[in-house]
């Protein structure tokens, strides 16, 4: 087998460095893209309004559907309010209070 030729082999080598060079500066690059991307959003905060939110001003305004269910059972108001309202919707389905009796 014949012998390579070293300048050969040694260009290759810097052919090869230079493109996993390349890789790198392409790869920080879209990392810094995303970052800028995912900085500009702005997330919704999660907070105890927005849970309240959830019904309407009608339901739960004093002698509304809400306050009846959660008078009906004191121990209601000790439920986070994820579990009011699965109660509520369950409630009212038993009630029906729904729109659809599905």
């Amino acid at each position: 087998m014949p012998e390579p030729d070293p300048q050969i082999v040694v260009t290759l080598l810097w052919v090869c460095l230079g493109l996993l060079v390349l890789l790198l500066v392409l790869a920080v690059a879209i990392l810094r893209s995303l970052g800028r991307i995912g900085r500009r959003e702005t997330p919704v905060p999660l907070t105890p309004d927005l849970a309240e939110s959830a019904l309407p001003a009608v339901e739960t305004s004093p002698g509304g559907a809400f306050e009846a269910f959660l008078e009906e059972d004191p121990s209601r108001r000790d439920l986070t309010k994820g579990e009011q309202f699965k109660a509520y919707r369950k409630w009212r389905q038993e009630k029906g209070l729904n729109w659809s009796n599905s």
